[in-house]
């Protein structure tokens, strides 16, 4: 298997990891809704002793999304990174990424 197909295939598979990212910030997205339509719904003053209670509640749900969006990013950040040493490995061997066009079937031979 030649370097440029091996690249096409990392490339494939990083745009597969990306759908399947959205895929999960889709869903997580969707359980925050329900979650804050709940939250909204039955969390009212009268369920909690203190306003302390009261604060700290929403501050645990609020925390748990800002863990996921960071754990997201660093995931997101990882990967752009590796795919910066893989363009720049191929742009350090003078090919950039037109070079591609052989195998998308624009190759002059």
């Amino acid at each position: 298997m030649s370097r440029e197909v091996s690249y096409v295939r990392i490339l494939q598979s990083v745009a597969q990891m990306q759908v399947s990212i959205a895929s999960i910030l889709e869903a997580k997205a969707a359980e925050a809704e329900k979650s804050k339509a709940w939250i909204c719904s039955h969390l009212t003053a009268r369920q909690f002793a203190t306003h302390q209670d009261q604060v700290q509640q929403p501050l645990e749900v609020h925390d748990g999304l800002i863990e996921l969006i960071e754990a997201m990013t660093r995931m997101e950040q990882s990967l752009g990174r590796h795919l910066q040493i893989v363009i720049g490995e191929q742009e350090n061997q003078g090919g950039g990424l037109g070079d591609y066009s052989e195998l998308l079937g624009g190759g002059n031979k």
